[in-house]
Order: structure tokens, then C-alpha cells, then sequence
């Protein structure tokens, strides 16, 4: 006989059910298209369910970003991480962040609430702790997998995230200038040009 789950268990299984039908109503239908009865819908979720744990459609959007694009986007670099073992292995990695990150629903996703965020003062203010959030984690991940190489001494976090910044151009141009083989080059130049100022921590 089937154990019946916890009320507890019911509502994680709940909440990610929300988190999952948000992200994807965004990617499907855009911010504005994203409507809460169409999240609702697509989460198997009644309106009074929903309502116990958020007040407004925007703290949904806010907590999704945080659970499905965030924080899973800490946690892939967390388990990929190690399989980059050498800073020769730099294109590779920004291979692997373009495809995963910068490419595909993750990238349309956090294009969709950054526009959003322009004109929606209450959405972004929703946001930005969200986001500063993930930046204090980066940076983190940043420093124990990396380190600058002397002379340069620029800060780890400085340069990679520049170079997220750098690729994340490149993933917005994309969409209306699908060019695979022109951004493969540019991220590769960047690659050699940012490799003399990074190593591998060896004890990683």
C-alpha cells in the first residue's frame, strides 16, 4: 500500500508544480501573455491553493525566478564545476554557459522580466533583491573554482562576470541575429584574451 504523502509533502509537490508552469507560461506567452488564471491552469492549481501562499501574480514571477532560474542556475554550476579541471578549458565552459543559460528558455525567459522590469517599478523592485541575491552566490562560486593570475590581479568575480556579461550580449543579439558559428568565434576570442589573467584552483 501507497504511503499517503504529508501535508508538508503536498505542498512543496504544490509550489513546484507553481514554479514550473510560471517559468513555462513566460516562455510560451511572455510576461504580459502570462496571466495568472493560464499559470493556474497549467499548474493544476485552484486560485484559493494558490492563494495561501502568494498575494499577487508578481510575487509568483519573483519566487520562480528565484527557485527555477536562480538558484538552479547556482546548482548546475555547482555540479558541472568540476569537470573543468584546466583554464584551457575555458571555451568549453563558455560553450556550456551560452547553450545552457544563454540560449533556449532561460535566456527568453529573463529577456521576457527584464523588459518587464523597465516600465513595472513593483516587479522590479521584486526582483532586484532576487537577483542581488544570485550575484553574492556567483561571485562565491567564482572564487572557489578560480583565481587571478599575477601580474593581472584583477578580482576573479570581475572577470568572469564580465564575461557573463559579455556572452549574455551575445545570447540578446541572437534573437534577431541567429549567427552560431559568429558567436562561437567571438567567445572563443574572449577566451583567449582573458586567459592569461585567470588559473584553476588546484585544489579544487
Amino acid at each position: 500500500m501507497q504511503n499517503r504523502r504529508t501535508q508538508k509533502e503536498r505542498r512543496e509537490e504544490m509550489r513546484e508544480r507553481l514554479m514550473k508552469a510560471t517559468i513555462n507560461c513566460l516562455h510560451q506567452y511572455g510576461y504580459h501573455g502570462a496571466s495568472l488564471p493560464r499559470i493556474l491552469e497549467e499548474a493544476g492549481v485552484s486560485r484559493g491553493a494558490w492563494s495561501h501562499h502568494f498575494k499577487t501574480k508578481k510575487e509568483l514571477i519573483a519566487e520562480a525566478a528565484r527557485e527555477s532560474l536562480f538558484k538552479s542556475a547556482i546548482q548546475q554550476a555547482i555540479e558541472v564545476s568540476p569537470d573543468f579541471t584546466s583554464k584551457e578549458q575555458l571555451p568549453e565552459l563558455f560553450d556550456y554557459i551560452w547553450k545552457n543559460f544563454y540560449q533556449g528558455k532561460v535566456r527568453d525567459v529573463w529577456v521576457e522580466l527584464t523588459v518587464a522590469c523597465r516600465a513595472d517599478v513593483e516587479l522590479r523592485e521584486l526582483l532586484v533583491p532576487v537577483f542581488d541575491e544570485f550575484v553574492v552566490s556567483l561571485d562565491a562560486l567564482w572564487r572557489k573554482f578560480f583565481r587571478s593570475s599575477s601580474p593581472h590581479n584583477t578580482p576573479v568575480e570581475k572577470i568572469l562576470n564580465l564575461t557573463l556579461y559579455v556572452i549574455g550580449g551575445m545570447g540578446l543579439q541572437s534573437i534577431l541575429h541567429d549567427n552560431p558559428a559568429y558567436y562561437q568565434s567571438l567567445r572563443n576570442l574572449w577566451s583567449e584574451m582573458i586567459l592569461p589573467m585567470l588559473e584553476i584552483k588546484a585544489e579544487i
